[in-house]
């Protein structure tokens, strides 16, 4: 109060102090009633608008035959529509466009295989529990021989643009990257030579190499890097929402009652230590109460993230 007192006298006329103090409460107020409302007109609309990958094997791809997107994280989108008794709308989005389409309100959240990073966090509000897991790694022609990511160093490498590792990967290993806008430019680069390899997530390279059309002349001969954990995620607003609560509490049931396990098989993505962990974790117990709480909270244990 004090250091208020000597901004307001020294610094500023009275009036326009109080002009400035008044505008500013009441930027907190609407701040506040946007806040508070998001998930009410969710619940008026009707209507859950959900980002999710349209370009990814398994995650989230076109079906040819109906047109429709399907995949693990799309199935997610539904249960989570199912949750708050409302119809679901998906839009597919690009890597590079994910954080623009829920900060502008074009989708209510993401769920699109968006790893949780510091950045990521500052920018958009990121809900925990993590509902899954992946690093970094090479897609590349078995011809080429790959052994370790030094030999990566001014090698012609494709990726996406808006990918966290594009940076970390051409710093450290000093790769000539070509970041192109979406996968199937990528897989188009690759596929016709212009790229000597792709980088790109592991659980998807795997998804990929499920596919004839890749696994004959196509492999991942690499360590993967840059472990990071997937968060669905919302407008920065809505940070301490009820919103964030909600989705906070429906991914801990996930976890504990076996369900992302339960996706992973449904979707022939292979079986990763990484849920069988949460799981566990999730369902433990310490003096008669769960371990990790409901939905997480400040007090709860960092292994439960």
């Amino acid at each position: 109060m004090h250091t208020t007192f000597l901004f307001q006298s020294k610094v500023l006329p009275s009036r326009l102090f109080k002009d400035m103090m008044g505008w500013l409460l009441l930027s907190l107020v609407l701040a506040t009633s946007v806040h508070a409302d998001v998930l009410d007109r969710i619940m008026a609309r009707g209507e859950l608008i959900v980002g999710v990958k349209k370009d990814v094997p398994l995650w989230g791809m076109l079906d040819p035959a109906s047109g429709q997107i399907k995949g693990f994280e799309p199935d997610l989108a539904r249960l989570v529509a199912q949750e708050l008794g409302v119809k679901l709308q998906l839009v597919g989005v690009q890597t590079s466009e994910r954080e623009e389409a829920v900060v502008s309100g074009r989708v209510d959240m993401l769920i699109a295989t968006l790893s949780d990073t510091p950045q990521r966090r500052i920018s958009m509000t990121l809900v925990q529990p993590h509902y899954y897991s992946s690093g970094v790694n090479l897609l590349a022609r078995k011809s080429q021989g790959f052994k370790q990511w030094s030999e990566l160093r001014n090698r012609r490498v494709c990726g996406r643009r808006g990918a966290f590792y594009n940076r970390l990967v051409t710093v450290t290993y000093g790769t000539d990257l070509i970041a192109l806008y979406g996968n199937e430019l990528t897989f188009a680069a690759l596929r016709d030579g212009r790229c000597e390899a792709l980088l790109h997530d592991d659980i998807a390279i795997v998804a990929m190499l499920q596919n004839p059309m890749w696994a004959q002349d196509f492999e991942m001969p690499l360590d993967t890097l840059y472990n990071v954990p997937w968060s669905m995620a919302l407008a920065p607003t809505e940070r301490g929402s009820r919103f964030e609560a909600r989705l906070s509490k429906l991914v801990a049931s996930w976890h504990r009652g076996g369900l992302l396990r339960e996706l992973e098989t449904q979707w022939g993505v292979p079986p990763t230590a990484y849920l069988k962990e949460k799981e566990q974790i999730w369902q433990r117990k310490a003096s008669g109460v769960w371990y990790c709480g409901d939905q997480v909270t400040t007090t709860t244990p960092l292994e439960c993230l």
